[in-house]
């Protein structure tokens, strides 16, 4: 599993659940990524990943 900060509001489509500004969820990186890929297409950045390492990663 791995940390996001949530950067916009979104609703989950799989769980409906609707996520907030500056809110740190978990989520498995491949489906991080795909929701990061299917949200591309609104303005702006909705996640940013919070766990990695500045160095290295």
């Amino acid at each position: 599993m791995a940390k996001y900060k949530v950067l916009q509001p979104f609703r989950d489509k799989y769980t409906k659940e609707v996520y907030t500004p500056n809110q740190e969820i978990e989520m498995t990186v491949k489906r991080g990524n795909e929701a990061i890929a299917n949200l591309e297409k609104w303005d702006g950045d909705f996640l940013e990943r919070i766990d990695k390492t500045k160095e290295g990663d």
